[in-house]
């Protein structure tokens, strides 16, 4: 099971639940949000070798949405356009080094995610999350108090697996003080929304009136397994002391001792599990100065790419000059002794010059109207570059948005010219402001139709 040296902190924005050495306290309905100094104040009895922090909103910010796998670059790009915290005001901050320090780690969040499988084979579930400076400053606090490992995740990435091993496929998922609405299909997840807070409507009638559902959702709890100790801040406005409810009372529950022992800690990869961003891995991206600067590079990539064709052209023309000048002083070397065969010989190589001289022609001329072909095509997109060779073209391209992308895409695929099509990456980018979709393609070109490859 878990580490008994291991501090496990639930937390949210007004309740906060410990589990260590097998025992479980819960402080909940504080009468304001509890903050990074509040939380340590509750850690000073426990003497803790590593600290995990599993957090909801406001400590942690989630989205869930299907697309396609990304590379870790791409998924940090990916996630800062989905996600993003208010910067919290300096009143608000308890003394000057805690702005300063707050101010700095709001600038460099770090985000992260983790993948679900899909039913499409190109297509993934990405939950992706990124951490608030309040998290941040609470992770260093706990750090420089146990002088040990301290962890964060998102509550909601260590519960969803647990819940997709549920028969239902439509659940309503309740954890400290955030609720999530979950669909899944034959155990694999396909939509996570979180649900807003009402005092006076329950989420289950709202599910039902907003959400179209083919079956009645079941509600699931987080609570700890055994009874917990609850204890209450020490002031006139919080509430007074209550006991969790037992498991009995409620029909479906999610246990933290069931979570604690399906973690597994954090990974390498979204693909094997809960997965943060290294900033050291960060990259920026280049901007363009203007579109008329843009305009002009991709002018200059189609005069080059015309360059390149006839220097390949050139090229092939000295390989048949040299191959004529050997055939030549061969013939002359053999003309004295057998006149007869020489000229046999002579005229069977005239021939089969003759058809590759007119097959490199051919094949030259071919790549040129090939490139036309596909540059004529690009539709709903800019060409940012290109490189080619052999029958191997790579597109570098800049689209307003995915669509456009995946619509040029299946457009090239569709063309005679093209043997075959193949999408590499995409990721987000800005010029001048605009947000634009980069992307690859990878285009084999199909063979010349009555020739043959040399």
């Amino acid at each position: 099971m878990s580490q008994l040296r291991t501090l496990y902190i639930f937390l949210s924005k007004q309740t906060v639940w410990f589990w260590f050495d097998g025992k479980t306290r819960c402080l909940e309905s504080v009468a304001k949000p509890l903050s990074p100094k509040r939380i340590l104040e509750l850690c000073h009895e426990w003497n803790a070798s590593k600290v995990v922090l599993f957090l909801e909103f406001p400590w942690v910010l989630t989205h869930f949405e299907t697309t396609i796998t990304l590379s870790p670059e791409e998924l940090k790009s990916y996630a800062k356009m989905q996600l993003a915290f208010h910067d919290i005001p300096e009143s608000e901050l308890q003394n000057s080094t805690q702005a300063k320090q707050t101010n700095s780690l709001s600038t460099e969040l770090p985000v992260g995610g983790i993948y679900f499988k899909q039913a499409q084979t190109d297509r993934v579930g990405l939950l992706c999350a990124t951490l608030s400076a309040e998290s941040l400053s609470l992770k260093n606090l706990l750090k420089q108090e146990f002088t040990s490992t301290v962890e964060l995740v998102p509550l909601i990435s260590a519960c969803v697996p647990i819940l997709l091993n549920n028969s239902s496929n439509s659940i309503i998922f309740k954890g400290l003080e955030q609720s999530f609405y979950l669909e899944k299909t034959d155990s694999l997840l396909t939509k996570l929304i979180e649900l807003p807070s009402f005092s006076n409507v329950s989420q289950e009638l709202f599910v039902a009136d907003q959400l179209a559902q083919k079956t009645k959702p079941q509600t699931f709890r987080l609570i700890p397994l055994a009874k917990a100790d609850a204890f209450v801040e020490d002031n006139p406005e919080a509430e007074t002391e209550k006991t969790m409810p037992e498991p009995a009372d409620i029909q479906n529950t999610v246990a933290i001792e069931t979570v604690l022992s399906e973690w597994k800690g954090l990974a390498h990869s979204p693909k094997s599990g809960f997965w943060w961003a290294a900033p050291k891995n960060r990259r920026r991206l280049r901007l363009v100065g203007s579109w008329w600067t843009l305009a002009g590079l991709l002018i200059l990539a189609v005069i080059a790419g015309t360059g390149l064709f006839y220097y390949e052209t050139l090229k092939h023309r000295k390989v048949l000059q040299q191959e004529l000048s050997s055939l030549e002083v061969e013939l002359e070397q053999h003309i004295n002794n057998s006149p007869a065969l020489i000229y046999a010989a002579r005229e069977k190589h005239l021939e089969e010059l003759e058809k590759l001289a007119k097959q490199m022609v051919e094949e030259s001329f071919w790549k040129h109207q090939t490139l036309q072909t596909l540059l004529s095509s690009i539709e709903g997109a800019w060409l940012e570059g290109f490189d080619f060779e052999g029958r191997n073209l790579r597109l570098r391209l800049l689209a307003l948005a995915p669509i456009d992308a995946v619509d040029l895409f299946l457009k090239l695929s569709k063309i005679p010219e093209a043997d075959s099509v193949h999408f590499k990456s995409q990721q987000k980018t800005k010029i001048k402001k605009h947000e634009l979709t980069r992307f690859i393609l990878l285009i084999k070109l199909a063979p010349p139709l009555g020739t043959k490859q040399l």
